[in-house]
């Protein structure tokens, strides 16, 4: 083998390894794409006010959707672009809340109408009756409204039991399961106070949950002390304190923190 052969192997060698440097990089930075977007569409919540200098494209890149599904999401906006400062888009993945038997969930990225069905605890079948516009069940598109009925049930003439007299508000990507880990309770109590869910696959954003009185955890609401919430629960502040070494001001506590109570 002559020098020049050597000398060309080489540098097919270096280009080789050039280009794999490079669709290594390309992957990464993908990756981080895809990480970034998924974590701005967590920040969103269920809806997004429009401020100053806001297009529909710069509010799809933040909350990790498209322009067309915000379109389909927010039918007030039509086939155009014109948003104002002030207004209130809903965002894919939400449930809108109705008192007519029935309510509105705006699909989101990856789902179908088997797996809608099974979360919301009805059929196929009936989300195609109540939704005549869809004509392929195959097919269902990130920022589409599908009306899912809710079937009726008879109240339970028991009594249910009492409440801590807390109440939470569902915030968008919550479980009855999140929340009551979050609460230390369970599933089964948080139902036995919330009479009126009847699916617990079923919340929506904005819902007001009982809280059972067995819970033993406590979120701090604007106005608490340390000294107020032991009132609430019978105890004391020392006791609290015991129960919570992370406090190390008693007289600092901020809205929404947790605090352990029993």
């Amino acid at each position: 083998m002559n020098i020049y052969s050597v000398h060309k192997r080489m540098e097919l060698t270096m280009k080789h390894r050039k280009f794999i440097h490079l669709f290594v990089l390309v992957a990464v930075l993908l990756a981080a794409f895809a990480s970034t977007s998924s974590a701005f569409a967590a920040w969103c919540g269920s809806s997004v006010t429009v401020v100053q200098g806001d297009t529909l494209r710069k509010i799809a890149e933040r909350c990790g959707t498209t322009v067309s599904a915000l379109q389909r999401a927010n039918p007030q906006i039509g086939s155009g672009n014109l948003i104002y400062p002030g207004q209130v888009l809903q965002l894919p993945g939400t449930i809108l809340g109705s008192d007519g038997g029935y309510f509105i969930y705006i699909v989101a990225r990856g789902d179908t109408l088997k797996g809608l069905a099974t979360r919301f605890g009805t059929t196929i079948d009936a989300l195609l009756r109540d939704n005549p516009e869809i004509t392929n069940v195959n097919v269902i598109y990130e920022g589409q409204w599908v009306k899912v009925t809710v079937a009726p049930t008879t109240p339970s003439p028991s009594t249910p039991p009492p409440s801590s007299g807390q109440v939470y508000y569902v915030q968008r990507g919550d479980t009855l399961r999140n929340i009551a880990s979050r609460w230390s309770t369970t599933v089964e109590e948080i139902l036995k106070v919330n009479p009126q869910i009847t699916n617990p696959n079923l919340i929506y954003v904005g819902q007001a949950i009982n809280i059972p009185l067995g819970a033993s955890s406590y979120i701090v609401q604007k106005g608490d002390t340390l000294r107020i919430i032991a009132g609430k629960f019978g105890t004391t502040v020392d006791a609290l304190l015991a129960l919570n070494p992370n406090i190390k001001n008693a007289n600092l506590i901020y809205v929404g923190q947790v605090i352990n109570v029993r």
